[in-house]
Formats: structure tokens, C-alpha cells, sequence
């Protein structure tokens, strides 16, 4: 395996730009996998695993490493499969505009992130309301809430998706500690994550701090 692959084939490019599909990379950086236990370490139908496995090796980024041990009462579970590099770097900006390497590294997260607020919506829509008001003096905020604690100091009601936003004007030393916090939250809970507990809901997060184009 290499420490690390520079691609700059745009078709490779393209096969990895998706944030979301590469997830399925997941179980091969972690050690060789046959393609029915990456699936069922995903949560994806075999099938669908085996479509992206055979991809990613035309491309170079799996290959096999052999086949895996038999188990007692199967004969043969297939090859086994890990990354090719611990490590991919892609160059893509001599095969694609900024705004396509945005849409497609993380339009299909920004999609299903959209989605579930819409879901979390509609189920209470007809119960919630929608505030907008002058938070500490400074912030015009809107906000859905249940209706029946209309009146009451509450900034996020439990149970529904967290979606607050605010543009406003930093200096450097607070834009600083703020990317810094939000990186510490991170970490934090991606080091809590649970990967053999599939009857959990998967859960999407979104921290984001960018510069507004004016």
C-alpha cells in the first residue's frame, strides 16, 4: 500500500469528488474487507457495494489482496479488498470549475440535509410556529417553534432538526476562536461515533463557517 496517491485524471477525480459515496471507502481504510462485509458495515445492499467496488478498482483506489478465510459452514467468502494508499490527494483544478468541485463534493450531503429538515418540518407543521425576532439585540432570528410555548425564551425546542444561521461581521480573533470551537465540537463527537448499532438513526452534521460574497 502507499503512504499516499496524487490523482489528477478527471475521471478518477470525478469517482471521488462525492463526499457521501466515498463514505463507502470507509471499511477498506480500516483493514481488507470481502465486498458483502463492507456492505453490511455500511448498511448498503450487497449489490450496491459490489457496483462501487468494481469502480474503485478500475480507478486504482481498491485492489485485491487475496481471498478471504472460510468461515465454519461457508465454502468461500470472496476477495478480500482494502485501499490502495493510506492517503488519496486529488488535483482537479485542471478538470473541473470551482462551482461543479463544490456541487459535487457536497451537493449530495447538502441534499439529504435539506431533506431531513423538510421531513422534521412537516411533521409538525401544522403544531409549530415560525418566530422571527431580535435575538440579544443584534441578530434578527427565525425560528420554528411549537406553538404552545409561543411567549417563552427558548432558542433551540428539542426534538426538531438544529438548522440556525447568522451572517454578521467578525474580527480576525473572533472568527478564529469561533472556527476553533466549532472544529473542537467536531472532533469531539466524530470520536463518539457508533458503527456496530445500525438500529440507530443516522444523523447528519453540518458545521459551517464561510466568508459571504456580498
Amino acid at each position: 500500500m502507499l503512504d499516499r496517491l496524487i490523482i489528477d485524471d478527471p475521471d478518477v477525480i470525478g469517482l471521488l469528488l462525492d463526499h457521501q459515496r466515498t463514505l463507502t471507502l470507509l471499511p477498506f481504510f480500516q483493514a481488507p474487507h470481502t465486498v458483502a462485509d463492507a456492505a453490511a458495515h455500511r448498511g448498503l445492499k450487497a449489490n450496491q457495494m459490489a457496483y462501487w467496488v468494481s469502480r474503485y478498482v478500475q480507478a486504482g483506489i481498491l485492489e485485491s489482496v487475496g481471498d478471504a478465510p472460510p468461515r465454519r459452514g461457508v465454502r468461500s467468502r470472496g476477495q478480500l479488498y482494502r485501499v490502495t494508499a493510506a492517503e488519496f490527494v486529488l488535483l482537479p483544478a485542471g478538470g473541473y470549475a470551482a462551482e461543479e468541485i463544490v456541487d459535487r463534493t457536497y451537493g449530495p450531503m447538502w441534499a439529504s440535509l435539506k431533506a431531513a429538515i423538510v421531513h422534521d418540518t412537516d411533521e409538525v407543521s401544522s403544531r409549530w410556529a415560525i418566530r422571527i425576532w431580535l435575538y440579544q439585540g443584534r441578530l434578527v432570528t427565525q425560528q420554528e417553534l411549537p406553538a404552545d410555548l409561543i411567549g417563552q425564551d427558548i432558542l433551540v425546542p428539542e426534538g426538531n432538526a438544529l438548522n440556525l444561521w447568522m451572517t454578521g461581521r467578525f474580527d480576525t480573533a473572533t472568527l478564529a476562536e469561533l472556527r476553533g470551537e466549532l472544529e473542537d465540537i467536531f472532533h469531539r463527537y466524530a470520536s463518539r461515533i457508533i458503527r456496530d448499532r445500525p438500529e440507530l438513526p443516522r444523523t447528519t452534521v453540518h458545521l459551517a463557517v464561510a466568508r459571504k460574497v456580498d
